[in-house]
């Protein structure tokens, strides 16, 4: 008998396909190995609960982030089905590192949490469920995401930050799994497009805006991501209702708006499918409308946000760090912000009229270069714009890179400007000037522009090439 016979039948084994059983049955086993470290994990806000319900919020969090493991593989391994063993175990692997790195970033208290969603939340919890779906609290959120904090205000003797976090990283995996797809247009084979899975959740805007600061932008982003792959996809319907659902959850789902422009031209979208945007929409208010809140109410809700602020930049790496900080913000806003909005749209019209000039050279790759540079050049000239505005930039630049990777600056510079731009927001010092944010974001708008421009006018190029040996 070959004395090798164990370690040729493990590297065997490891070199093979696994059938759909065996997948389902690793998923299970990699789940409950996870559970075991996600049991064993440090959790300092419980401290506050030693001496009550102790053991029951323990186990409420191992079983939630347990269950945020077992979906995450689970998606990885329906589409993993050609990797062989090796590959799985190490996708395993990477997903509970990522998620117990996320993991120990929960007890970090924002001040938005401080002073903004614990009161909500608490606000909540003496309130019936259909109650609280109908009361004005003093919140300028859509009701959708009030949803969720109606939700958690049912766990009272709970850490609501937990969940508020738990949610947002749920939501990564979404956006992992948009980003996988619109790679997987271009690239061949499943790794590729599991590696961007990955590193969609491991990008620092990323990490930052959900397990350490607790945001959600994450939601509509990933929706939006979605809307564009089933657009791309010949699914509609099926996109207009995501980006519909995605605008009920945050304004600034608008910026993604104008890449329907290309989808149109190319004949992806007909001007019939827009009426699902208010479908998906009002289908998200009707549990607020059903709770007691008005229909001006939920039409009107950004309006209110539009006038909350009146600086020219929040901590948002745009154009406007470059003004003088020796004025008086307000000031700045009254004169400048007008100037700054009709900027704003000049850019995106001109960005708009590029595309319908060259609408014959549309492509799904010039699509989602056109998406990336509105999401990079709307935030970078309008003013009132926050750090987080430039969040579907940092992603999608991930995509663009995928699909030539001599664009792998893309990702560098729009995630560099966002680091820079998020320290500034968050509590201690700005890792350096806010003016180098700025520069970065320029230099990656440009960069996105050229690689767009070239894209629009490589088939041109490649006929008149043509004609020439001719």
């Amino acid at each position: 008998m070959n004395r090798n016979f164990l370690s040729d039948a493990l590297r065997s084994a490891l070199g093979k396909r696994c059938p759909a059983w065996a997948r389902a049955l690793l998923a299970v086993a990699a789940t409950l190995v996870f559970s075991v470290f996600v049991f064993s994990a440090r959790y300092a806000m419980m401290d506050e609960y030693a001496d009550f319900r102790y053991a029951q919020i323990h186990t409420v969090t191992v079983a939630v982030f347990t269950a945020i493991f077992a979906v995450s593989v689970a998606v990885q391994m329906k589409a993993a089905r050609r990797l062989p063993l090796s590959m799985l175990l190490l996708l395993c692997g990477i997903t509970g590192a990522v998620l117990l790195a996320k993991i120990s970033l929960l007890d970090y208290v924002s001040d938005d949490y401080d002073i903004f969603l614990s009161n909500w939340i608490y606000s909540y919890t003496g309130m019936g469920l259909r109650e609280g779906l109908g009361t004005y609290i003093e919140s300028d959120y859509t009701p959708p995401y009030l949803y969720l904090l109606l939700l958690i205000s049912r766990l009272p003797d709970y850490p609501w930050l937990y969940l508020i976090k738990a949610a947002s990283i749920l939501c990564e995996i979404l956006l992992g799994y948009a980003v996988m797809r619109l790679a997987a247009l271009r690239l061949r084979g499943d790794a590729a497009p599991l590696l961007l899975f990955h590193i969609a959740q491991i990008l620092p805007t990323v990490v930052f805006n959900g397990a350490y600061w607790g945001q959600c932008d994450v939601f509509y982003t990933s929706l939006c991501l979605l809307g564009l792959w089933l657009a791309l996809q010949d699914r509609p319907v099926r996109s207009m209702l995501c980006f519909g659902v995605a605008l009920s959850f945050k304004l600034q789902a608008v910026f993604f708006f104008p890449a329907l422009l290309p989808l149109w031209l190319r004949r992806k979208v007909k001007l019939r499918h827009l009426l699902m945007i208010p479908v998906g929409y009002m289908a998200m208010m009707l549990p607020a409308l059903w709770g007691g809140k008005s229909l001006h109410h939920v039409l009107t809700v950004y309006l209110q946000q539009a006038g909350a602020y009146s600086f020219m930049t929040i901590n948002a790496p745009n154009l406007y760090q470059m003004l003088p900080s020796s004025i008086d913000r307000d000031v700045l806003f009254s004169m400048f912000g007008s100037m700054a909005m009709c900027l704003a749209f000049a850019a995106l019209a001109a960005a708009c009229l590029a595309v319908c000039l060259k609408r014959e050279a549309l492509s799904g790759e010039s699509t989602v270069l056109f998406a990336l540079l509105v999401l990079s050049l709307v935030p970078y000239c309008l003013p009132k714009m926050h750090e987080r505005y430039t969040f579907g930039a940092d992603v999608l630049s991930l995509v663009a890179a995928a699909y030539d990777p001599k664009r792998v600056a893309l990702p560098l510079l729009f995630g560099l400007a966002s680091y820079i731009s998020y320290t500034a927001g968050l509590p201690g010092d700005v890792v350096t000037d806010m003016r180098f944010a700025t520069l970065a974001q320029t230099a990656g708008i440009v960069l996105t522009a050229a690689a767009l421009w070239r894209t629009l006018n490589a088939p041109q190029a490649a006929r008149c090439a043509t004609e020439v040996k001719a």
